[in-house]
């Protein structure tokens, strides 16, 4: 009896461990077939509204840059939600979009940046027309600061709103892609 317990705990490892290599192959598929962003092309480059550049969705794929965006976040904001480490100069301009994140979802939000080193942070707020500030408490912060791009994780219980940012190190701007997608959360 003993035996076959070990044996079936052994086999939902082994499922758990295929399902994660087949997700990793989606993803490097998905990576591959990507175009790369023109540095030079045309990109939206409205004005916020407020602090937000725009809303996103799941299915979402959208371009833009982040000249003209506002300036509302640096390094001791970043810092102090635990976002992402002082240092890096996160004082130029930011583009914003609030993504309204259904319940029971696992979200991949994936920013491509080609062209300059941008990064990317998730932080969950109830958007009621301002945007948080150096003083206000985040309860969530997720961020990726990859050279090229980065990839934000979200696992949604109930629905909530969340703020992605797409920042510039040492005040550099330029070209973005972002890709929201959704499913369902394992086991639901």
């Amino acid at each position: 009896m003993m035996m076959m317990i070990l044996a079936l705990g052994g086999c939902r490892e082994v499922q758990q461990a295929a399902t994660k290599v087949q997700k990793l192959a989606m993803r490097a598929k998905e990576e591959a077939t990507t175009p790369a962003l023109a540095c030079d092309a045309a990109v939206p480059n409205e004005e916020p509204q407020g602090c937000l550049s725009g809303t996103l969705k799941c299915g979402d794929v959208i371009e833009g840059t982040i000249e003209g965006g506002e300036s509302n976040w640096s390094d001791d904001f970043y810092a102090g939600i635990f976002c992402f480490p002082a240092g890096d100069n996160r004082a130029g301009p930011e583009r914003v979009y609030r993504l309204e994140a259904p319940a029971n979802q696992d979200i991949h939000i994936k920013l491509q940046s080609d062209c300059v080193d941008l990064d990317i942070a998730a932080l969950a707020w109830q958007y009621e027309g301002t945007c948080p500030g150096v003083n206000h408490l985040i309860p969530e912060c997720e961020a990726d600061a990859h050279v090229g791009g980065g990839d934000v994780h979200l696992s949604t219980f109930k629905a909530r709103d969340y703020l992605v940012a797409v920042e510039g190190k040492n005040r550099k701007t330029g070209p973005f892609r972002l890709t929201v997608t959704c499913g369902p959360l394992a086991g639901r």
